[in-house]
């Protein structure tokens, strides 16, 4: 059964971000990681569930529009 298409996706503020790594864990799908030494978040692999967003202490991941 194909995935529902998010209707938002994470995005990462890189100047914001500490590259804490305490989003990594809380993507279910494993959209987010260590790309190098910045944080990635493959927007066609986000579901869209903002289980990262709140746990951000930096404030650094945000919902936009998916494309």
């Amino acid at each position: 059964m194909p995935r529902t298409r998010a209707t938002a996706v994470a995005v990462v503020d890189l100047t914001n971000c500490d590259r804490c790594g305490l989003c990594l864990p809380l993507c279910p799908p494993e959209a987010i990681h260590l790309d190098l030494s910045d944080l990635v978040v493959e927007a066609e692999t986000c579901t869209g569930c903002r289980k990262c967003i709140a746990p951000c202490p930096v404030g650094a991941l945000a919902m936009v529009p998916a494309a």
